[in-house]
């Protein structure tokens, strides 16, 4: 069975490679059209900026953030296992497709280009507020401690789940991502209950 890509996907698809490769600065236009083999009118005919082949970008690395959390609500899980189910299937992603972790990585780089820091800071914000509501929510069902503040065990869990992105793309992907970040996410978890 083939799967069909079509060309502004596969811009989108070379445009992670190459951060991921060559980092937020190593991204051009010309490095693009010269890894797809296009000219620049094709690469313009389907995005109108380097700008806008970002924000692609960045809706490739959120796309599935809507479908997990429309899972998780159709689930009824539980709040905890709603943040393991999250982490788990965003883990997954990444590991399928290791290149998209840069754009993690890179968050605070974004923050200082315009529309695309916007768009960035839009996705870790949602992704911030949805795993707090689900420890609000833990704390209101007695999953979790209430004397905890849910912003700070929010920092905990994603900067801990952010710190282990980075060890892995630095190790050259060389631990099983989802086995280190899902057990220090029971770890935490497991400190708060």
């Amino acid at each position: 069975m083939k799967f069909f890509i079509s060309r502004k996907e596969r811009i989108i698809l070379t445009a992670i490679e190459i951060i991921s490769d060559l980092g937020f600065q190593g991204l051009s236009t010309k490095e693009i059209t010269r890894r797809q083999e296009i000219s620049d009118g094709t690469l313009y005919k389907h995005f109108k900026s380097k700008e806008d082949i970002i924000l692609g970008a960045l809706d490739y690395y959120a796309k599935f953030d809507d479908s997990i959390k429309e899972s998780i609500e159709i689930s009824r899980l539980s709040s905890e296992d709603s943040i393991k189910f999250f982490f788990k299937m965003m883990i997954e992603y990444y590991e399928n497709y290791p290149a998209i972790t840069a754009l993690v990585v890179i968050q605070e780089t974004l923050e200082h280009e315009r529309n695309i820091g916007e768009k960035s800071k839009r996705i870790f914000n949602d992704r911030s507020n949805l795993i707090m509501h689900y420890i609000e929510k833990g704390k209101k069902a007695g999953e979790l401690r209430t004397d905890i503040d849910s912003e700070v065990l929010t920092d905990i869990i994603l900067g801990s789940i952010r710190e282990i992105i980075l060890k892995w793309r630095m190790s050259k992907f060389n631990f099983p991502l989802k086995e280190r970040a899902m057990n220090t996410l029971e770890i935490i978890l497991k400190l708060y209950r």
